[in-house]
């Protein structure tokens, strides 16, 4: 899947976030897993990946403004190292 995406797709292919994001999310209250969003980032002009948490029924827990204030309920975590061009070197 991930060689057709490549030869067919385009832009980012993975994003790899840090085990403390993953924490994170999870550690908000209702949090039963985690989203994954394709996202274009206007200020770096580049695709990304974006993570958010999910309650048991599959809602998104979003914060209440789109400033990311620190200290909300629920946050977004968006800083990634995506590939490419930050690409291992055993790339799917």
């Amino acid at each position: 899947m991930a060689d057709k995406f490549k030869k067919n797709g385009k832009g980012v292919h993975s994003a790899m976030f840090a085990a403390d994001q993953f924490e994170t999310l999870l550690k908000q209250s209702n949090c039963k897993g985690i989203r994954v969003y394709n996202a274009y980032d206007e200020d770096k002009k580049h695709f990304t990946m974006f993570l958010v948490g999910t309650d048991a029924n599959g809602n998104n827990l979003l914060p209440s403004s789109d400033d990311l204030i620190e200290g909300e309920e629920y946050s977004i975590e968006n800083d990634s190292k995506t590939c490419p061009p930050d690409c291992p070197p055993n790339d799917l």
